[in-house]
């Protein structure tokens, strides 16, 4: 398929979402009937600030929302999926001085920029790391755009964090805290039951934070949204929505010093010691399946043949906060909708079928929040344009722990 070709493509899947028709104004005219769409610049910009304690480094925390409106042919708390994000920090707040940074650095600014060229490229920055998708801020935080043209291949892994820091972390909602709400098609089990896209593999958790040391002060999203191609003049259009939040106290949440660890249970779940006594509105413990030896793969221990799953597998537990241990249910892993579900972790037992020596490898990692995340995050926020996204401060803070990997069940 041509580079054109390939960006015609990504233009016509926008248009789902209220982006420009891809076809002219003379085809436009004889289809029936004629295409709705809803005007992009019908959405409303939501932006929260705080501070993110990541086992004892203390950077911003920052968490968007932007969403449809309801009328004008749109689905209310619907995501765009073409924009782009810039931070513009206070007086004080500066930028790191790594190459992730790119243009950034040194500034008080966290940037990004629409991609409108073919064959040019540009500034390397925080949003367009140059060689991966470039930053869109989504429905819930800033993602990596689902976008498919010649440059890029569309994405649905949301960011490694910090930005900026050398050891970076993945946050998605699984399963038992984050399920998809059932349907016709049955109870789902995860968003990785087979009904959801390959590469799927959970929800966002909504806070993007750097490792860029918080200062007193507004903090202003600006977010340019391309609003389509006029047919007539052949020039595109673009719009900006604009949000501020402020951070009045740089006092983070308690250090989560020590990661979580979980101990196997031998029959595919266990019990997690979140090794955390700190205060929060939240606590959440991520833990994620990294397959035999760490090799990735297809899971041996999924229910029903008619399912394959690649590692990572992710399960996300929440819990109250100061609680010390987490029970990890034996069978809660993957399986279609309405089927009987299999080990949450494969046990040796279940590796051996596959000729695999030893059980599943285990990282856990937790976190806490002073803000209503499960409530603000998907699903439970579908159809909202504006869901509530501070606490009683008034700000977004987060606290996160180190990782810790356990040895094979």
């Amino acid at each position: 398929m041509s580079r054109l070709k390939k960006l015609a493509l990504g233009l016509c899947l926008s248009s789902a979402l209220g982006f420009a028709a891809c076809s002219s104004q003379s085809t436009q005219q004889s289809l029936e009937p004629k295409i709705s769409s809803c005007p992009p610049l019908n959405s409303t910009l939501q932006f929260a600030v705080g501070t993110a304690n990541v086992a004892g480094a203390i950077g911003l925390n920052t968490l968007e929302t932007l969403r449809q409106d309801s009328g004008s042919n749109c689905i209310a708390g619907a995501s765009l999926l073409d924009d782009a994000p810039t931070i513009v920090g206070p007086t004080g707040f500066v930028v790191p001085n790594v190459a992730a940074a790119g243009v950034d650095a040194g500034t008080n600014t966290i940037s990004g920029s629409l991609v409108t060229s073919l064959v040019g490229t540009n500034a390397v920055s925080t949003f367009n790391p140059g060689t991966e998708n470039p930053g869109l801020a989504s429905s819930y935080g800033f993602l990596p755009a689902v976008q498919t043209n010649s440059q890029v291949t569309p994405t649905f892994t949301p960011y490694a964090l910090p930005f900026y820091a050398t050891t970076q972390l993945l946050y998605i909602g699984g399963p038992p805290a984050f399920v998809p709400p059932a349907d016709s098609g049955g109870t789902h089990t995860s968003t990785r039951d087979g009904s959801f896209p390959s590469g799927y593999l959970g929800y966002t958790l909504g806070f993007v934070n750097f490792a860029a040391a918080p200062v007193v002060g507004s903090y202003t999203l600006n977010v340019v949204i391309p609003t389509g191609q006029n047919l007539n003049t052949g020039t595109s259009g673009k719009g900006t929505k604009t949000a501020t939040a402020a951070i009045t106290s740089i006092t983070p949440l308690a250090t989560w010093a020590v990661g979580p660890t979980f101990v196997s249970d031998g029959a595919g779940g266990g019990t997690i010691t979140t090794n955390f006594t700190g205060a929060g509105t939240e606590e959440y413990i991520e833990a994620v399946d990294q397959g035999p030896g760490g090799m990735g793969g297809n899971s041996a221990c999924v229910s029903s043949t008619s399912l394959s799953v690649s590692y990572p597998i992710y399960y996300t537990f929440k819990v109250t906060p100061g609680t010390a241990t987490v029970t990890v249910p034996d069978d809660i892993g993957p399986a279609p909708p309405g089927k009987a579900q299999g080990h949450t972790f494969c046990t040796t037992a279940d590796n051996a079928a596959g000729a695999v020596t030893g059980g599943d490898q285990v990282e856990v990692y937790g976190f806490a929040v002073d803000y209503p995340l499960f409530a603000s995050a998907f699903p439970q926020s579908t159809g909202n344009p504006t869901p509530a996204i501070t606490g009683t401060s008034g700000q977004d803070d987060v606290t996160l722990s180190p990782a810790t990997m356990t040895g094979t069940e």
